[in-house]
């Protein structure tokens, strides 16, 4: 990891530049982030483009915070939106260096066929349509920018990548502790660079799913002390969070991923259990915690309602039922959700509908919620192989979208790293992949 740093030395000053520029000198950087991006492009250094777009999405979910004196992040907000339209322009002009239109992409037709009907419905079908090019868009750049830069680095691309992931988690923790006003909101719940405890633990869930797959089909080799590392990065931050929803899902990957290592089948039987015994099994969840004394850490108070989230779903069920084949297009969920924000708090609910499901289900309809879980199965199942990690994945990711609607998005740091994990069981990448690019990092490091 020392390494993937020291190479990329003056490419993470160049964001750092970026980054202060973007906070105390903020009308400068629309003009200076679409060139530097730009060419990088030009260049063909898309590598570099890639770990930039995941940069910018990752600062664009920060919240201000309270009492700043500069205007913190909103740079990051108003131009994430070019993101998506520069990474699809240059893939055209490059289209003959890149693989073909990846099947992450194609097989979700059906669903974006669905959504663009839907906009007949919207309330708003200005941002409708923008949210609905930006989800074209970033789910068919996106695997083209995986494959391509994994096809051409191989192993370096992959080290780089999770090396970056893994340094912006690390300086969340050193936000924590040393600036706290930054790292912990008020109620003393850990946010490291993220906006919020709940937003830090889904892009912690997905950064161990990325770096678990790394390691099942040996992306890339990280030495033993640094999968520790690693590792402990994202425990400590998942446990500082306190994110239930995280650790639940990291648990039930562990769980069905030991299982299938057993046979597919008690993995199945396992989880098909878990679902019918459900409430037994919270009950007695609840009655542990109570014992440990781990009631407050866990907030036991609030999981039968979910913090709120039960009286948001009911509405959105009620809701729901205005929009049930079609649905009422991107957006829709938040549309009906905002108006009725005020007497949603009253009764005890902060935010949106914060579940995947429903969400979909809002801006869909139920046809369009069909084809998208449908790719989503093909998608995983197609791609097994003799390795079942994607069935583990898939019980994980199920629990978790149904407490958050970060899914049904797709300018956040979460959709980037989820489509990156599907690229790597779509497209079965694997192995120690050399070329003419990798073998001379190799030569320069043995003459050093």
């Amino acid at each position: 990891m020392k390494e993937a740093f020291k190479h990329n030395a003056q490419f993470i000053y160049l964001l750092l530049i970026m980054y202060i520029i973007g906070v105390w000198v903020e009308p400068v950087i629309y003009l200076i982030f679409p060139v530097i991006f730009g060419l990088f492009g030009i260049k063909k250094h898309f590598m570099e483009m890639f770990i930039t777009t995941l940069w910018l999405l990752v600062l664009s979910d920060y919240i201000p915070v309270d009492g700043a004196t500069f205007v913190d992040l909103k740079f990051a907000k108003t131009l994430k939106p070019i993101l998506p339209l520069f990474l699809f322009g240059f893939y055209l002009i490059n289209r003959d260096e890149f693989p073909p239109i990846s099947k992450v992409f194609t097989r979700l037709i059906p669903f974006l066929i669905v959504t663009l009907i839907a906009l007949k419905y919207s309330m708003n079908i200005e941002i409708g349509s923008k949210k609905l090019l930006s989800y074209v868009l970033m789910y068919f750049s996106i695997p083209m920018f995986v494959n391509y830069l994994h096809k051409k680095y191989g192993e370096h691309f992959w080290r780089t990548l999770i090396t970056f992931i893994v340094g912006l988690l690390m300086i969340g923790l050193v936000l924590g502790v040393a600036v706290p006003s930054i790292g912990i909101l008020a109620g003393g719940r850990f946010k490291g660079i993220l906006g919020n405890p709940n937003g830090l633990g889904i892009f912690l869930y997905l950064t161990f799913m990325l770096w678990m797959l790394s390691q099942e089909f040996r992306l890339v080799r990280f030495t033993s002390r640094e999968n520790i590392l690693i590792l402990a990065v994202i425990l400590i931050s998942v446990f500082w969070c306190g994110s239930r929803n995280t650790m639940m899902s990291i648990f039930l990957f562990y769980i069905t991923y030991r299982l299938v290592k057993i046979h597919w089948s008690i993995a199945v039987i396992t989880v098909i259990s878990v679902i019918v015994f459900q409430d037994l099994i919270f009950l007695g969840f609840v009655e542990l915690l109570q014992f440990f004394q781990l009631g407050d850490y866990f907030r036991v108070d609030t999981i039968e309602k979910g913090s709120g989230r039960k009286v948001a779903w009911i509405f959105a069920w009620q809701e729901i039922q205005n929009y049930f084949f079609i649905g009422g297009g991107f957006g829709h969920d938040e549309h009906v959700m905002r108006p009725n924000y005020y007497w949603l708090e009253r009764l005890g609910h902060n935010g949106g509908v914060h579940n995947s499901y429903l969400s979909m289900w809002f801006d869909s309809g139920i046809i369009g919620l069909v084809f998208y879980y449908l790719a989503l199965f093909i998608n995983v199942f197609k791609s097994m192989g003799k390795s079942y990690i994607g069935l583990a994945f898939l019980v994980s990711l199920l629990f978790n979208v149904n407490y958050e609607s970060w899914l049904v998005a797709s300018l956040n740091p979460f959709t980037i790293i989820f489509l990156i994990i599907l690229t790597i069981f779509v497209e079965k990448l694997n192995g120690f992949e050399t070329d003419i690019y990798n073998t001379e990092i190799e030569l320069q490091q043995s003459e050093s």
